[in-house]
C-alpha cells in the first residue's frame, strides 16, 4: 500500500505478487461531512422502517453477497493474500451473518406469537476494520446496525479496501432510497481520526491494534457526543496451557488443535495461539511434536501463491506486506537475544519478486517467558516455554496486557480446569478446544478483556443492544398463523 499526498490517491498494490490492482481517491474532512449527512438523512428514513422491512433489505443483501461470491472471493485473494478457499469462507460467512443476525435478534416464538424486542438506534455508527478479514468482521457491525435501525460510516483498513468498494456497490443495487444508509471512506489513521472524533457519530466499533484503541478512547474523551461506550476489539497474545495431566493421545491432539490456531491465516488472526505454557514433563514430548508437524507442513508444499487456486487446512499464505515481515523478523532476533533458539521461520519464494514476504511458521524455544513474548507479533511465530506448578503457568498465561482476549489449556483434570476457568482473565476460556484459541465465541458473544477489547460483538443472546439506546423497549408479538402478504 502506498499514498500518493500530491495527488491524494491511495495505490493498492496485492501482497501476492506486488502488483498495484487499484487507485483509489483518499476522503478528506469535506467528503466525511458529506457522507455523514447523506446517512443521516437515509438513517431518519430508515429508522422508522417497520422491523420486517429492515430484516428484508438485510436478506436481499446477504442473497446479492451470495450471487457476487466468486467476484468478491477474487477480490479478497488479491486485496488480502488470502487462499481462494479461505476466501470465499469468509464471503460465505458475511452473508450469513445477516440472516443470522435477524434470527439471533427474534426470540423463540410462544403461544404461536413470533416476538422481538425493539429499542430505538443510536443514529450513525463508525465502523473501522482491520485487514485480514476485510468482509466478514465488517458484517459483524453492518449487519445489527442496520437491522436495528442505524446508519455505518465504514473506513476500512488502508491495505484491503477493495472489498469494501465492492460490497457498497451490491448494497447501491438492492437498498434503493436507502442506498446511503452504508457509506465507504478510503484512507488511513488520518481520515479514521475524523471519523471517530465527529460529533455526529455515535458510536464507534473499530477492529486494530491496542494503540488504535488507545487513541480511539482519547479521541472520544474529547467528544461531546461519548456517552455510549465503543466496541474495541484489538487482538490478542493468546496463550495456552499444555499440562501433564494428559494422556498421550490428548498430548498429540493438543498439538494438532494448536497448529490450527496457530498457523490460521499465516498468524494474521486475533485469535491466533502465540504463546504455548507447557509443563517440564511433558515439554520435550509437546516440542518434538511441534517441530514434526511443522516440518511436515513446510515440506507439504502447501505455501503457494494463492493467485494459483491452491489452498491448504490452515489459510496459510503470504504476509500482507513488508511492515509485517518486519515485525517477523524483528521478533525472532529479538528472542535469540533473550537465550531463545529459532526453528523453521525461512523466508520463501523470493525469486517470484524481492515485495512479496511468504514465509515458514516458526518455532521459538524460550527458557521463560521474556519481554519479546509480551509483544504480539500479528505473524506466524510460537513462543513455547516450560512450567513447574500449576500457579505459575496461570500467572504466566495472564502475565501480558495484551492477553485479554483468548487463553485455553489442555488438560484432563477437572480440579486444573475449574481453577483455570476461574482464573482465566482473557473474555474466552478455552478447555480442550479442537482448534486451539481459533473460532472463540461458540454463541456466547466475542469480546476481549484488559488492553484487547472492550464490549462485545456477536452477541447472540441480543446482537442489537449494543447498537440501541437505553430506554423503554417495544416489545413486539406477531400471530405467525395469520399470512399478511397483501
Amino acid at each position: 500500500m502506498k499514498n500518493n499526498s500530491e495527488d491524494n490517491i491511495l495505490k493498492i498494490t496485492s501482497p501476492c505478487d506486488g502488483s498495484v490492482i487499484a487507485e483509489l481517491t483518499v476522503d478528506n474532512g469535506q467528503t466525511l461531512a458529506y457522507k455523514i449527512n447523506s446517512a443521516i438523512q437515509a438513517q431518519e428514513r430508515w429508522k422508522n422502517q417497520p422491523r420486517l422491512a429492515r430484516e428484508k433489505l438485510l436478506i436481499a443483501f446477504s442473497e446479492a453477497i451470495n450471487e457476487n461470491k466468486q467476484n468478491l472471493t477474487e477480490i479478497i485473494v488479491y486485496d488480502a493474500g488470502k487462499t481462494e478457499k479461505e476466501a470465499g469462507v469468509e464471503v460465505a460467512g458475511a452473508a450469513d451473518i445477516l440472516k443470522k443476525t435477524i434470527e439471533n435478534s427474534a426470540l423463540p416464538e410462544f403461544g404461536g406469537m413470533a416476538r422481538c424486542k425493539e429499542r430505538p438506534p443510536v443514529g450513525v455508527v463508525g465502523l473501522i476494520t482491520s485487514f485480514n478479514f476485510p468482509l466478514a468482521v465488517a458484517h459483524w457491525t453492518i449487519a445489527p446496525a442496520l437491522l436495528a435501525g442505524n446508519a455505518v460510516i465504514w473506513k476500512p483498513s488502508e491495505k484491503t479496501p477493495i472489498v469494501a468498494t465492492a460490497i457498497k456497490e451490491i448494497f447501491d443495487k438492492i437498498a434503493g432510497e436507502f442506498s446511503d444508509l452504508l457509506q465507504i471512506l478510503i484512507g488511513g489513521r488520518d481520515i479514521g481520526s475524523r471519523l471517530v472524533s465527529h460529533e455526529q457519530v455515535d458510536i464507534v466499533s473499530a477492529t486494530g491494534s491496542v494503540a488504535m484503541g488507545q487513541g480511539i478512547k482519547s479521541a472520544l474523551a474529547q467528544k461531546n457526543n461519548n456517552k455510549i461506550p465503543p466496541i474495541l476489539e484489538l487482538g490478542g497474545n493468546n496463550g495456552v496451557i499444555i499440562s501433564d495431566k494428559i494422556t498421550a493421545e490428548h498430548l498429540e491432539f493438543s498439538v494438532n488443535s494448536i497448529m490450527g490456531s496457530f498457523l490460521a491465516t499465516s498468524g494474521q488472526r486475533c485469535t491466533n495461539t502465540r504463546r504455548l505454557i507447557v509443563h517440564k514433563n511433558i515439554y520435550d514430548k509437546v516440542v518434538s511434536a511441534l517441530k514434526r508437524n511443522i516440518e511436515n507442513f513446510i515440506a507439504s508444499g502447501t505455501i503457494v501463491n494463492p493467485l494459483s487456486g491452491a489452498s491448504n487446512d490452515y489459510g496459510y499464505s503470504v504476509l500482507i506486506d513488508e511492515d509485517s515481515f518486519g515485525r517477523f523478523e524483528s521478533a525472532k532476533k529479538q528472542a535469540i537475544l533473550e537465550s531463545g533458539e529459532i526453528f523453521f521461520g525461512n523466508r520463501l519464494r523470493v525469486s517470484e519478486s524481492s515485495n512479496v514476504y511468504f514465509v515458514e511458521p516458526a518455532l521459538a524455544l524460550m527458557p521463560k517467558q521474556s519481554e519479546i513474548m509480551y509483544k504480539e507479533t500479528f505473524a506466524p511465530l510460537l513462543f513455547v516455554t516450560p512450567y513447574e506448578k500449576f500457579s505459575e503457568a496461570i500467572d504466566l498465561v495472564n502475565a501480558p496486557e495484551n492477553a485479554g482476549l483468548v487463553n485455553g489449556i489442555y488438560t484432563q483434570n477437572k480440579i486444573e480446569a475449574e481453577i483455570f476457568s476461574r482464573e482465566n482473565q482473557a473474555g474466552h476460556t478455552l478447555i480442550n478446544s479442537p482448534k486451539g484459541t481459533g473460532t472463540p465465541a461458540f454463541g456466547m458473544g466475542f469480546g476481549g478483556n484488559k488492553h484487547s477489547g472492550e464490549g462485545e460483538i456477536l452477541n447472540n443472546a441480543d446482537p442489537l443492544q449494543a447498537f440501541t439506546k437505553a430506554g423503554k423497549f417495544n416489545r413486539i408479538a406477531v400471530n405467525s398463523a395469520v399470512a399478511m402478504d397483501l
